[in-house]
Parts: C-alpha cells; sequence; structure tokens
C-alpha cells in the first residue's frame, strides 16, 4: 500500500502498516508548515508507544463495520449520496 500522511507521521504509520502485514510505502503530503506543531510533535511522541503495545496485543477494534479492501479504486469509500 501506499501511505500519504504528514512527514511527522509517516514513521509510526509505516510502523503500524508493517506490523499488520502490509508491504507499504510512504509520501509526506503537503510540506508546509502549520502553527501548533509542537502540539503535535508531543502527541506523536506519545502515540508511538502506544502504537508499538496495540501491534504487539493486537486489541480488537472499537467499531466494526464492513471491512474496506484496500485493493481496488476506492470506490467503496465514495459518499452514497
Amino acid at each position: 500500500i501506499i501511505v500519504v500522511t504528514q512527514n511527522y507521521h509517516m514513521y509510526r504509520a509505516l510502523y503500524i502498516a508493517k506490523a499488520m502485514g502490509m508491504e507499504a510505502w510512504g509520501v509526506s503530503s503537503d510540506p508546509r508548515s502549520y502553527g501548533g506543531q509542537l502540539g503535535r510533535d508531543l502527541r506523536e511522541f506519545l502515540a508511538r508507544p502506544k502504537d508499538l503495545i496495540y501491534t504487539a496485543i493486537k486489541p480488537k477494534p472499537r467499531y466494526l463495520g464492513e471491512a474496506i479492501p484496500v485493493n481496488g479504486d476506492g470506490n467503496a469509500t465514495n459518499d452514497k449520496d
């Protein structure tokens, strides 16, 4: 899969995908600077150990619904209205 996210998320996003058994490649999105980055960096610092634990114990998701495959053209995620 190709993961597109902000650069500061990329390490964790790729780690999670690979821990789930996916072959993943990352592309950083919008390179602009935004205000409040320090807060997001702190959140990311705390989220990494949490996701390390989650990928080890694999808890069941809280919100279950119909699985959407990551292959195909993506129309399954389009709004139905």
